[in-house]
């Protein structure tokens, strides 16, 4: 079939607006005889007028051809081989064209597909793709952007729509239904009809998928702009309830209802330029189970320990990285140490010195910030920190882009962002525990009472 073309003139991508190294990965294919497309997500975002987030690349070249070329890359993925062309600390993602790949035909009625490593042309790549809105191309030869599947129409109309019959297409890859939700909320689209109706449908379907890309899936609707609205979908569609039932049962209504205004609060802090890194936003899931306290009968430790057992068995069943299920169990016990401590000046002082008090006071401000009954406390507190004369962290310079699963192993996580994180512990600081084996240092609390 024809696709429809949209010449120079007519579209707004430049090649100032494409990463340098991705224009050397396609000049390179160029001329090297290969055709070389930017393709996805980078030419949807541009189109919309956004910044890129990443920029991948589609090639009728094979991957061991890519790997002749491009002597810095390498082929990775089990699902499909594709190239990763590396340029310092930056890879850039380099896909041959591929075709449909149907289930075996003793499937039955599981049409999940384990391996569609069969290669195509543009026309046949183009109808492979999930959602129309990614299926569009930029042919680095002509600089048109090519369209086969009617994605320049739903762009224009703010529409998320399957590719192909999208009860079979959720079904031979669930995560599709978790990318539909995450880009339905972070561009405020809506679903196509069919596409909804699927959706609804299908939530089960996601046990099908691997573990670790469900898992990575709902954490970057997490951690992306417009995070409440794509927590209300996830639940509304029935994902929630699929995929950590024990944390919607623990929560109940009431609670979900708290984590989607700590959501809101997060998104709201990011339109004013103000972002916060991942273990903020893990922490608000678990803000439900803080449970109401009278600090003149209740003691700190049996109440904490309460919410660290809770917190560990649900991190667990929701798989979470153990070096982010500490960070979020240390944040969710340092609400309960902002409140049973703020009378104790010694306690205050020592805790404020803590490395990673900053990120307790930000989930704390994020959650009960607005609470009038507890601004006395949290004048102490905030009095405190201030006499530390140095900034409070807890917040990074831009969106924490982060993968939850690079906080596995002991150093787990990396770098935050760049920002105002934390301080060090100086010369006759507070004491502190030694990082664990999840690469995590809490505050010592053994003095609490």
């Amino acid at each position: 079939m024809e696709p429809a073309v949209l010449q120079r003139s007519d579209h707004p991508i430049s090649r100032k607006l494409i990463d340098p190294d991705t224009l050397r990965v396609l000049y390179r294919l160029k001329d090297e005889g290969y055709e070389g497309f930017l393709v996805g997500g980078a030419v949807r975002d541009i189109l919309m007028g956004r910044h890129p987030k990443d920029f991948d690349i589609a090639t009728d070249a094979r991957p061991n051809d890519l790997r002749r070329i491009f002597r810095n890359s390498r082929v990775v993925g089990r699902r499909f081989k594709i190239v990763h062309v590396f340029y310092g600390a930056k890879n850039i993602e380099v896909a041959t064209l591929r075709s449909m790949v149907e289930a075996p035909l003793d499937a039955g009625d599981d049409l999940y597909i384990d391996d569609d490593n069969q290669w195509g042309d543009l026309e046949s790549d183009a109808f492979r793709r999930d959602f129309t809105v990614n299926a569009l191309y930029y042919d680095i030869r002509t600089f048109d952007v090519i369209d086969y599947t009617g994605g320049l129409a739903d762009l224009h109309d703010h529409v998320i729509r399957a590719i192909g019959e999208a009860s079979v297409r959720f079904q031979e890859d669930p995560v599709r239904m978790l990318r539909a939700i995450k880009f339905a909320a972070r561009y405020g689209y809506h679903f196509e009809k069919h596409t909804e109706a699927a959706i609804r449908a299908l939530p089960a379907e996601i046990h099908k998928a691997s573990r670790f890309r469900v898992t990575e899936e709902i954490f970057r609707i997490f951690t992306q702009p417009h995070r409440e609205r794509g927590l209300r979908l996830l639940h509304e569609y029935g994902f929630l309830h699929q995929i950590y039932p024990a944390w919607i049962k623990a929560i109940g209504d009431e609670g979900f209802e708290q984590v989607a205004d700590f959501f809101a609060s997060i998104d709201r802090e990011a339109d004013d330029g103000r972002f916060y890194p991942v273990e903020v936003v893990t922490a608000g899931l678990f803000l439900p189970l803080l449970d109401s306290v009278d600090i003149q009968v209740d003691q700190y430790h049996r109440v904490a320990a309460r919410v660290t057992a809770e917190i560990g068995n649900i991190a667990r069943d929701m798989d979470l990285p153990r070096r982010l299920a500490a960070a979020a169990v240390d944040l969710i016990r340092g609400q309960y140490y902002l409140l049973f401590h703020h009378h104790r000046p010694k306690r205050v002082q020592r805790f404020v010195q803590y490395a990673n008090f900053d990120l307790v006071w930000r989930v704390h401000q994020l959650a009960f910030g607005h609470v009038e009954p507890l601004h006395p406390l949290q004048e102490i507190w905030q009095d405190a920190r201030e006499r530390l004369n140095a900034p409070i962290g807890g917040v990074v310079e831009s969106p924490d882009k982060r993968d939850i699963f690079s906080f596995r192993g002991k150093t787990g996580g990396g770098r935050m962002p760049q920002g105002q994180q934390g301080r060090g512990r100086g010369r006759g600081g507070p004491r502190f525990a030694e990082p664990d084996n999840d690469g995590w240092a809490s505050f010592d609390d053994t003095e609490a009472g």
